[in-house]
């Protein structure tokens, strides 16, 4: 993309522009659901979403697109969704029903100056990424990667317990989050919605995180879908990950494909410039697949002298914690603690 004398400028002014903290979530706080990518298939995990959301205390709103449990709409209907709830002042928080391929075209749709003059949470992950560094670069507000609606908050009976706590003390708790400890389960069992997702699914024991490098980093917590962020390549929407903490998850399960887009941002410098890496587990690769992902990972990043994580759940395996993307992050190598050293929300 070739940017103008005045573009650039704009560009500059995003990158160094202060970070805005949300209002915390309180009880009775208005919580809105939208569909910016995917559409909503299953009705019945709406209202299973829904219901996980007022029970922990607060009113839901759901929007329009949402509502219509039907097939995507387009960009400007989604956008006007988004952009209805964002510049409603009743509504605290917006988490996305689902993700999908298509948020990313609603980047130049969204009012991120309403987000900016009103900052409220944005919370999604997978494609909602796009949202996300949206929601940092054209905004300055801090965004959440964290559980969806149908995937997470619709999980039966209930959202998976380190999911819920996750949620629940990032979106409501004004101090620093802190450490960000691993899971002793998690789950990739397929339940096909609508049929068979009525019983608990199967847990498995979580491997340990490894550690690569010695020594210690911080900086603004900065990444999401590797895939999608991708398709920020040439916009002004990319992050500027000078002195950052890289954060990735893929859904891809060939080591080719994860390569292909570790190289494409590896061009742009992306790594170069990081403070440390956190890459998360893989999802449904099948058996062995995880090792040997860490093994590529390690011949790729290891020689570069920064710390980085690899394996922690908090992608599209459950349970996963939301992490704010902007906030400062922490990584020591050996202490082996990942932590949030900055307050979230106010």
């Amino acid at each position: 993309m070739i940017l103008t004398e005045a573009g650039r400028a704009v560009q500059q002014a995003e990158a160094f522009r202060p970070l805005l903290r949300p209002h915390r979530l309180r009880p009775g706080d208005v919580v809105g659901i939208a569909a910016p990518s995917g559409p909503v298939l299953f009705p019945e995990r709406l209202d299973r979403g829904v219901r996980a959301l007022e029970a922990r205390g607060f009113r839901v709103s759901v929007g329009p697109v949402a509502a219509s449990r039907g097939g995507s709409r387009s960009a400007e209907e989604r956008a006007a969704e988004l952009n209805g709830l964002i510049r409603d002042p009743e509504v605290r928080a917006v988490v996305a029903a689902i993700g999908g391929y298509r948020s990313n075209g609603l980047l130049e749709l969204v009012d991120w100056a309403a987000l900016r003059a009103d900052p409220k949470i944005l919370v999604g992950y997978s494609d909602i990424t796009a949202l996300l560094l949206g929601a940092v670069r054209a905004a300055g507000v801090v965004a959440f990667h964290g559980p969806t609606v149908l995937p997470e908050l619709a999980e039966y009976p209930d959202v998976l317990p380190p999911t819920a706590a996750g949620f629940l003390r990032a979106l409501t708790d004004p101090r620093p989050l802190g450490r960000i400890e691993p899971v002793a389960e998690w789950t990739e069992e397929f339940l096909a919605w609508g049929s068979a997702d009525h019983r608990p699914r199967l847990t498995e024991p979580a491997a340990e995180w490894t550690w690569l490098g010695d020594g210690t980093a911080s900086g603004p917590l900065l990444g999401g879908n590797l895939e999608t962020l991708c398709c920020l390549a040439g916009t002004r929407f990319l992050p500027d990950f000078d002195g950052a903490v890289v954060c990735l998850e893929t859904t891809a399960t060939t080591l080719d494909l994860i390569d292909r887009d570790l190289d494409h941002l590896a061009m742009l410098g992306v790594f170069d410039r990081m403070a440390g890496l956190v890459f998360g587990h893989s999802f449904r690769g099948g058996a062995g697949f995880q090792a040997e992902l860490e093994q590529r990972l390690t011949e790729r990043f290891a020689a570069r002298s920064v710390p980085c994580l690899l394996g922690p759940h908090l992608g599209h395996t459950d349970p996963m914690p939301t992490l704010p993307l902007g906030a400062r992050c922490a990584l020591d190598t050996r202490r082996r603690v990942l932590e949030v050293i900055d307050a979230a929300v106010r």
